[in-house]
């Protein structure tokens, strides 16, 4: 795989909107975005999902285990 680099951390869904835009959820439900520095690449985002999905206006939306849909609203002025 001489074209991919690896990166760490484990996760069960990922959802890229763009390059800077890249989401992904782990086995215990634990949301995190990526932070575009692959040295410390993720920060968990409150909350618990089992998918999500990125779009590439920046919109993130996410099911949680009960089926309630839930869109991402932390980066929006109050």
């Amino acid at each position: 795989m001489a074209d991919w680099k690896q990166i760490s951390g484990g996760l069960t869904r990922i959802a890229v909107g763009s390059r800077t835009n890249v989401w992904g959820v782990n086995s215990a439900g634990n949301i995190y975005r990526y932070t575009n520095n692959d040295a410390s690449p993720w920060q968990q985002i409150p909350g618990a999902l089992t998918d999500i999905g990125a779009g590439a206006d920046g919109t993130v939306w996410g099911v949680n285990s009960a089926g309630n849909i839930y869109r991402y609203t932390g980066d929006l002025p109050g």
